[in-house]
């Protein structure tokens, strides 16, 4: 195993060991000792929880809005952002007003979709967008202005078709701004939609949150918010990492090559 692995390793261990060192010195109803949470989330996951629903249930409930409302916000990202970067007019048309929704704090995005769409499901895929879609879009739009010109007049005077050109010329050159909005818009759509389950959003891994905390019943709290951050991390690193790699295997192989 590489180095780069015992050193997250040892974060981690570090990590709880002050969580751990740091629950001795205090109340279990203020800060559980790790284990005591780890033995929470094992009933979490076996058990009914209040409303005679299971941890699966919410999972899938937050897992399901968290995806569709990602893929809204990247596709319309995508859409907006390359339009930018090919036509002028688009870009001097919505220039100005891309800077105002990246300047909202996300908290308060929360809020307006709230007040205008109530606790909906359609409150939290405004928010998302509203955060998410500005930052895809200038990502792209960069992109698609940095794209190599010369290239693309090469694969022209080839004769080669739409169809190649895309799959040859656009994607590999736009790879790494989509890669780089995709981990961004990921990680700011889970957080926005555990915060408007946290919010009111019926069912869900934060409306978990917020039924616990009422309750002032930290170790649930605690259990809830960890499973959530192992359900990411899992994603993170098992799914987005993966096709990262594979997605990008070319310039191994061409740096293999160059050697």
């Amino acid at each position: 195993m590489s180095m780069r692995f015992y050193m997250r390793a040892a974060s981690m261990v570090a990590l709880v060991m002050v969580w751990w060192i740091g629950s001795l010195f205090t109340l279990p109803e203020v800060l559980p000792s790790p284990f005591r949470i780890l033995m929470t989330m094992g009933r979490i996951l076996v058990e009914l929880g209040p409303e005679g629903h299971s941890a699966y249930f919410h999972i899938g409930i937050t897992m399901f809005r968290i995806v569709i409302a990602f893929v809204v916000a990247m596709l319309a990202g995508i859409g907006i952002g390359l339009a930018m970067g090919l036509r002028k007019t688009v870009e001097y048309a919505l220039m100005s007003l891309i800077p105002l929704f990246l300047t909202i704090p996300t908290i308060l995005m929360v809020f307006l979709a709230v007040l205008w769409f109530g606790f909906s499901e359609t409150g939290s895929l405004v928010a998302v967008m509203a955060v998410v879609t500005p930052f895809v879009t200038v990502n792209m739009a960069e992109g698609t202005k940095a794209m190599d010109k010369s290239l693309m007049d090469m694969a022209k005077s080839f004769k080669a078709n739409r169809r190649m050109m895309i799959r040859k010329v656009y994607i590999p050159q736009l790879m790494p701004y989509l890669m780089s909005a995709f981990r961004y818009s990921f990680g700011m759509t889970w957080k926005i939609v555990a915060l408007a389950e946290t919010f009111g959003i019926k069912f869900g891994i934060g409306y978990m949150f917020f039924f616990w905390f009422e309750n002032f019943d930290m170790e649930q709290v605690l259990a809830w918010v960890l499973l959530f951050v192992i359900l990411m991390l899992i994603i993170e690193y098992g799914v987005i990492a993966r096709f990262e790699r594979r997605a990008f295997a070319w310039r191994r192989t061409f740096s293999a090559a160059a050697l």
